[in-house]
Order: C-alpha cells, then sequence, then structure tokens
C-alpha cells in the first residue's frame, strides 16, 4: 500500500515577512527541506516534489492546516550557496541599480542546473528533454499568459514565461544581458 501525504498550502516569505508565493507541499516536502536546507514544494505542471530555490531556508514550521517557510533572501549578503555566473564570466552578471538582480540570479540558478542536472530538478529535466521541448514550452507559457484572465495570474502567467524564456535563452547560449541591451537600443530609439 502505498504511503498518501496530505497536502497542505504552503506560504513561502521572505526574511522581511513578504509574502513571495502561496504553493502547496506535503508531509515529504516538509522533511526534505528541514533536511536539505532550502524549500520543496510540489511543482504545480508536473505535480512532483522538486526544489523551490537554492535560497537557504531559515525557518520552516508546520500549522494545523498549511505550512510556512521563510527564505533567506532579501539579505545583503545573498543566499548561502555560491553564485556562478552561466557563462564562467564575471562580467555577464546582470546589473540593476548597481546590484545583481532577479534576472542575474534566476539565470545563475538556471545555469547550475544545466551544468549539474540534479535529479528532481524541473529545471534539469528540461535541459535533458532539450530545445525543441524547451522552445514547446516556452510557447506554451506565452499562451497562458496571454489567456490569463485577473492580475494575479496574469503576473503568475508572466512569471513561468520569463522562466522558460531564461532556460530557453541559456539553452541557446545566449545571456539575459544580450536581451537586455537590445531592449536598452530600442529605448533609445523609442
Amino acid at each position: 500500500m502505498e504511503l498518501v501525504h496530505k497536502i497542505l498550502p504552503l506560504i513561502i516569505k521572505d526574511r522581511q515577512g513578504q509574502i513571495l508565493e502561496v504553493s502547496l507541499s506535503n508531509e515529504k516536502g516538509f522533511n526534505k527541506s528541514l533536511e536539505r536546507g532550502h524549500l520543496w514544494h510540489i511543482h504545480k505542471e508536473t505535480g512532483r516534489l522538486l526544489p523551490y530555490s537554492e535560497d537557504s531556508l531559515l525557518n520552516i514550521s508546520e500549522h494545523s492546516s498549511w505550512y510556512e517557510a521563510i527564505l533567506g533572501i532579501g539579505s545583503e549578503h545573498g543566499s548561502s550557496h555560491e553564485q556562478r555566473d552561466l557563462f564562467d564570466s564575471a562580467e555577464n552578471d546582470i546589473k540593476i541599480d548597481g546590484n545583481t538582480g532577479t534576472l542575474g540570479h534566476l539565470q545563475n540558478v538556471l545555469i547550475e542546473r544545466k551544468r549539474e542536472l540534479p535529479e528532481g530538478s524541473y529545471t534539469a529535466h528540461l535541459f535533458r528533454s532539450g530545445a525543441e521541448k524547451i522552445r514547446k514550452k516556452t510557447g506554451e507559457e506565452a499562451i497562458e499568459l496571454i489567456l490569463a484572465p485577473t492580475r494575479g495570474e496574469i503576473i503568475y502567467e508572466a512569471a513561468d514565461l520569463i522562466y522558460h524564456m531564461l532556460v530557453l535563452l541559456i539553452s541557446e547560449n545566449i545571456s539575459i544581458d544580450e536581451v537586455l541591451a537590445e531592449l536598452g537600443k530600442r529605448a533609445a530609439e523609442g
């Protein structure tokens, strides 16, 4: 008989207490998060238990009908893991207001996933599946964004599209800096 884990809402917060996202997890994900020091959640598209991010998990607690996780993002020192830039060159880090921004951080995490291809990682699954699968998935996310009916769903689907777009760029060995430079040219011509 297969053991079924009760699925509960997972409220993910930054160290200042701001809610970043509401996801789902179960007892197995809760225990894995405690053991590994970073958050595991149930991926909305695959239903699989996957790492949420490599940000250090400051606290995870179980309440009667939900889980709460506080991540170590938003600190002055960044996350606890070593950030490696995508193309082994420090000049490819994305600078926004003088700091490596969210896109740069995400790009670095995705590049690390491509290099290491860890088991259980959705990102690694995409890279293993190849460019055609990544392009198809990016197209699906674009359509989901177009069809999103509410502000909250538009934000959620836009994040999905940006994530998959970054995976596509990395699979083609293109830095997000190149895309931002193109946008900068368009803004100057504007």
